[in-house]
């Protein structure tokens, strides 16, 4: 199979779009992200209390209630330029690709025990959007699970935090079935080439994070990963056209 999730590696997707020059998850980024020639676009989808799926990393900001217990009226009311999934859907140009991260960890505010998030955000994609620029993600199994009972016809992948050794989250990844797996960079510095070819021969691709400096680029690169998730797009594609 095609190892890379959606295109020819290396592909940079700007972590919750180009946040080195924007706000994250706002319009504005995502419009940087694709000035910046990033290939894709990595954003976090959480829900409203009234049922609608918003682009955003933290479960609440400051002082205010999370998000889960505000309505879409509120939360624009707080702050405008936090978008709905659909309004992101609708303004990234199709040829870029989307890596959709399912917001959902045990013990957060919000946290929906029943993965209906993931039939939501999928009836979304599937109603005005194209399922093949498509990665869904999460570091929540089940959530990851659910997206692959629903709908496996869209990639999926297993995020794998700084504290998972990456031969523990191979085996995590394998028993979900998931095309990719997704580890920060800090777990690839120790050994980056034995650590990617270890997911490449388990016929998983590389969907790294936070490679948010020059050399963290060069080394994705050097070792081999499909994907490059970065807080800054531009510094990586003028890294990568150095090559």
């Amino acid at each position: 199979m095609n190892r890379s999730p959606l295109g020819p590696a290396p592909l940079i997707y700007a972590h919750r779009g180009d946040r080195s020059r924007a706000p994250d998850n706002t319009i504005e980024a995502y419009r940087l992200a694709v000035e910046a020639g990033a290939d894709g676009i990595e954003l976090d989808v959480r829900r409203t209390r009234d049922d609608v799926l918003i682009l955003v990393h933290d479960p609440s900001h400051g002082n205010r209630p999370p998000f889960a217990e505000m309505s879409l009226e509120e939360v624009r009311s707080e702050e405008p330029s936090i978008p709905t999934f659909d309004e992101a859907l609708a303004f990234v140009p199709s040829s870029v690709y989307l890596n959709v991260e399912i917001k959902n960890t045990a013990y957060e505010p919000g946290f929906d025990p029943s993965r209906r998030i993931v039939d939501e955000t999928l009836s979304a994609i599937s109603s005005i959007d194209d399922p093949s620029r498509i990665l869904m993600s999460s570091f929540d199994p089940e959530s990851v699970r659910r997206s692959i009972e629903i709908a496996p016809n869209v990639l999926a992948g297993l995020l794998i935090g700084s504290g998972v050794e990456i031969g523990a989250g191979i085996d995590m990844a394998l028993a979900l079935g998931v095309q990719a797996i997704h580890p920060p960079m800090t777990t690839l510095l120790t050994d980056p080439r034995a650590s990617v070819d270890r997911c490449i021969q388990a016929g998983l691709a590389v969907v790294v994070w936070n490679a948010n400096t020059p050399k963290d680029v060069e080394i994705a690169v050097e070792a081999g990963v499909d994907v490059i998730i970065t807080d800054d797009p531009g510094m990586a594609r003028a890294v990568i056209g150095r090559d």
